[in-house]
């Protein structure tokens, strides 16, 4: 919600809730004459050109604190604002916001009372605050009304400059004004329906800090999520949904600018983090929208399969061939590696792949899954995630324990379902991770997390000599052997560990079983 007040310092402060979608420049017409829009009441005081210069240290101690300040300029008004980032951050920006009007730039004064206040208490920082970058923004604003929300659509051309380099772009900000953030989502969804939008978590500031080479490329993990004790299956499956759609979207942007193995690693973990999560909370996604969102995630995150694969293959050779016997094999895996991540760019680029994150976003927050009134369905929303949990990881547990008492007779696709399970498992533990809490649970269940990870990685990697026997075409199939080390001593010498691992995991004691 936005909630905003003034407060003694007589600056206001507000919780800022708001979806930002880029656009192209080509497509802001298509906008402009879609049939919502015929609906909405321009805000002519809203927009116009915006003039705004962003401050920081020499050494940018501002945005590495999740900081940005800022004094934007229009029709001869000048508004100082502070913005900070929550620790965790969503597909929707929330952030904490602090708005003053001054007079003649600058006025670090007015920082009392706010998240800056500490960073120019210190001397050295204050006096280095100086302007850093600029954007120009011509902005059209309209409000639009939408299942009791009222909704500010800001449409911006804009340009972030800094002395030695510029960028134009264009936006669209979905600011909730009042009502549920459900709202926010439905109506972008509406609109992505017939225009490309892409759901975007960079802000205009991180746009110059960019041209500053202050880019924050970095792979983002899993955050932890806290979910109270006594949450719903509802409302825990929306938090956890949005931690592994925040991962992938956090990975996402900065990936369509580098090639980095680990940022295709944990966006495509967030979307398997996001397919375990719909698996645990199954009863309550039996609609037909669940089930083509369910798919469409699938699709979206497939070609990040081979990129992964190829990834793993390179590290491994580059570990094991010290005295370069497979540079072929390197060389061509390599190839393959281009290659294939040309075609995951291509995929990124997708409307299809755009409107599938987005609908994403809008299915967790606002899908059929939250309406259905059959009584199964209703009855399986609002029993208590902890109860889900006990009840599902007992059954998965069973399975597991089966499977992994017998794993000296496993084959290798039996293996490889064994480790999805183990995953799944691990990941639904994690997301309820608060859902157990005292000393005995968090020691039993640090312990049963540590069995099913040690399995898992030995699992995954008799995998990777599985698929990497055959990754390249079949006429590298012994070269990759050799220059992998993918022999059968090594296949051996894992077997072994795999099974000693599953003699150790049978015997570990299901932490949730001891809840009072």
């Amino acid at each position: 919600m936005n909630a905003q007040w003034q407060d003694k310092n007589k600056f206001v402060r507000a919780s800022e809730i708001e979806l930002k979608l880029e656009l192209a420049a080509d497509a802001t017409g298509e906008l402009l004459q879609h049939p919502l829009m015929a609906q909405a009441r321009m805000l002519p005081d809203q927009g116009g050109a915006l003039h705004a210069v962003y401050f920081d240290s020499t050494d940018c101690a501002l945005h590495k604190a999740g900081l940005s300040l800022r004094v934007r300029e229009k029709n001869g008004c000048s508004t100082q604002t502070i913005k900070a980032e929550r620790k965790t951050r969503g597909f929707a920006l929330d952030r904490g916001e602090w708005e003053t009007p001054v007079e003649g730039g600058l006025d670090l004064a007015a920082a009392t009372g706010t998240p800056l206040a500490a960073l120019v208490a210190d001397e050295t920082i204050r006096s280095n605050i100086k302007p850093v970058f600029t954007v120009e923004t011509d902005r059209r604003a309209f409000e639009i009304r939408r299942d009791g929300a009222t909704i500010e659509l800001a449409l911006d051309q804009a340009k972030a400059a800094t002395d030695t380099g510029a960028e134009q772009f264009c936006e669209v900000e979905l600011e909730l004004k009042d009502g549920a953030p459900s709202a926010l989502f439905a109506l972008a969804d509406d609109l992505a329906d017939s225009i490309p939008f892409r759901l975007s978590p960079v802000t205009k500031s991180e746009r110059g800090y960019r041209l500053l080479g202050e880019a924050d490329n970095k792979p983002v993990k899993a955050d932890r999520t806290v979910i109270p004790t006594h949450a719903s299956c509802a409302e825990a499956f929306q938090m956890i949904a949005r931690s592994c759609l925040s991962q992938i979207i956090r990975n996402e942007a900065p990936l369509r600018r580098s090639d980095d193995p680990e940022l295709v690693h944990q966006m495509r973990v967030g979307f398997r983090r996001l397919d375990a999560a719909i698996s645990l909370f199954k009863p309550m996604l039996q609609d037909r929208n669940s089930k083509a969102m369910k798919a469409e995630l699938r699709w979206a995150g497939k070609k990040l399969g081979r990129v992964r694969d190829l990834d793993v293959l390179i590290a491994r050779v580059r570990k094991v061939d010290d005295k370069n016997h497979g540079l072929p094999v390197l060389e061509e895996a390599e190839r393959q590696r281009a290659e294939a991540f040309e075609g995951l760019l291509e995929t990124l680029s997708k409307p299809r792949f755009m409107r599938a994150i987005l609908k994403a976003a809008t299915w967790i927050e606002s899908g059929r899954w939250l309406t259905r009134r059959k009584p199964a369905i209703l009855a399986a929303r609002d029993l208590p995630a902890q109860d889900r949990g006990i009840e599902e990881f007992s059954r998965r547990w069973q399975r597991i324990r089966k499977d992994a008492r017998q794993m000296a007779d496993l084959d290798g696709d039996a293996r490889h379902k064994l480790r999805i399970r183990i995953k799944k498992l691990r990941y639904g533990v994690e997301f309820f991770t608060t859902l157990f809490p005292g000393v005995p649970a968090r020691k039993s269940r640090k312990a049963m997390l540590d069995l099913l990870e040690g399995l898992q990685d030995m699992l995954g990697k008799l995998n990777d000599i599985e698929v990497g026997r055959t990754l390249l075409d079949p006429s590298f199939e012994k070269s990759v052997q050799k220059a992998a080390g993918y022999t059968k001593r090594r296949e051996r010498k894992l077997l072994s560990r795999a099974e000693k691992a599953s003699g150790k995991l049978v015997k570990a004691e299901p932490f949730w079983l001891s809840v009072p």
